[in-house]
């Protein structure tokens, strides 16, 4: 019976995407244009990808927490926010990577979190009221 409980349980739940930093490195590797990955290492992409996972840990989008912990509030991300993270915590580091190279990558990594069912549905966000 509590196989059954846990069983029904767990098929109730939505499908919780796994971020694997290694296989998001030579998905993104795999998908650059060839002109960036004569001058960008794996280390220069693995760097950017963890810029990018650091900011959305901080927003709370990124966890390791397992399914029991997980909450259910949908959770917005600014498309502009975390580029501007990122560039700027690339030209904080030793990184010799422009912010168009920077965008190439990102722009790479959002075709991964499609790949492993990452991105919900778009949001259409409310109107200001002010206009």
């Amino acid at each position: 019976v509590s196989i059954r409980m846990v069983t029904g349980s767990l098929a109730r739940r939505p499908r919780r995407s796994v971020y694997d930093i290694e296989e998001a490195v030579e998905f993104v590797a795999d998908r650059l244009p060839e002109d960036l990955t004569s001058v960008v290492s794996f280390e220069e992409v693995r760097a950017v990808l963890l810029f990018h996972c650091d900011y959305l840990a901080d927003k709370g989008v990124a966890s390791l927490a397992t399914a029991d912990d997980m909450g259910s509030a949908l959770v917005v991300v600014p498309e502009d926010e975390p580029i501007a993270y990122v560039l700027g915590k690339v030209s904080e580091s030793d990184l010799q990577l422009n912010d168009e190279q920077v965008l190439q990558i990102l722009d790479a990594e959002s075709e991964y979190y499609r790949a492993i069912g990452a991105f919900g549905p778009m949001v259409d966000l409310p109107q200001d009221p002010s206009t």
